[in-house]
């Protein structure tokens, strides 16, 4: 009797946790990133001053120019992942992300490094849309929760990784190469998630009803929940952002104003 020639069809459930865990690896690992680019601006804005001789107005410029691309592309972003898929737009994302910073590390002026930020930045706007849907897809119900906190987490992880790696780097090398060899990262992390997002085709007829029957199970919404978790956000987000532009300059200052303090 001669061995049949059909291939084995893994369980569906293996298939699903399959693509749960490539959902939370791709997902947390481009949010930790991508966070981690956001915040490493704050530690490359000094030495952008003192290497090309801005002033702060310039300074809140690149800040404002990397966060405002990145905002204001979130939802073409998510436009473009319906019709090409969530896979290749993170990826590209990614990659324009990663090319921003080299882009950056080989700027000879003002003008240059408001380029490499513009690209970074809207490499960095498919993130938070896409990563949300690949968490939302894998898990559902009352595990989503689970599973987003576990996504922002590794987002917050990636605002202390990044910056504290460069931080490292420049104890023992150029900004420049630093730049290049982190741009260089995302480079990298792009053809790792090209290859490994899972794939989802179209929600079904079965798949609708039961998120219309868990909606429906679940409690009613708060009409006024949306507009005070946006206000949060913003009061949130350009309060952190200014004080943390800002801070490294108050330092330098109050250290030039009291040198018996025996700052560097």
């Amino acid at each position: 009797m001669s061995a049949s020639s059909e291939p084995v069809q893994q369980p569906p459930a293996l298939n699903a946790r399959r693509d749960e865990r490539r959902a939370v690896g791709v997902a947390c690992g481009a949010h930790a990133l991508h966070d981690g680019y956001t915040d490493l601006i704050y530690v490359m804005l000094p030495i952008w001053q003192k290497e090309f001789g801005l002033g702060y107005a310039e300074l809140g410029l690149l800040r404002a120019l990397f966060s405002g691309t990145m905002a204001g592309f979130q939802i073409p972003s998510g436009l473009i992942a319906e019709r090409f898929g969530a896979a290749s737009v993170l990826a590209l994302g990614t990659a324009l992300a990663g090319t921003g910073y080299c882009l950056a590390g080989t700027s000879a002026g003002f003008g240059l490094l408001v380029l490499a930020l513009f690209i970074g930045g809207l490499g960095a706007s498919v993130q938070h849309p896409l990563g949300s849907v690949l968490m939302a897809r894998a898990f559902a119900g009352a595990r989503s929760m689970k599973a987003l906190g576990t996504y922002n987490f590794a987002g917050d992880l990636g605002k202390m990784a990044v910056p504290a790696a460069a931080s490292l780097l420049l104890l023992v090398m150029p900004w420049r190469p630093v730049l290049a060899l982190l741009g260089g990262v995302g480079l990298l992390a792009a053809a790792a998630i090209f290859v490994l997002t899972p794939r989802h085709g179209a929600v079904t007829t079965s798949s609708a009803a039961q998120h219309e029957a868990a909606d429906s199970a679940g409690d009613a919404p708060h009409p006024f929940a949306f507009p005070v978790l946006l206000a949060i956000g913003i009061i949130d987000s350009a309060t952190r952002m200014g004080f943390l532009l800002f801070l490294p300059f108050v330092l330098t200052a109050k250290a030039q104003a009291c040198p018996s303090l025996g700052w560097r």
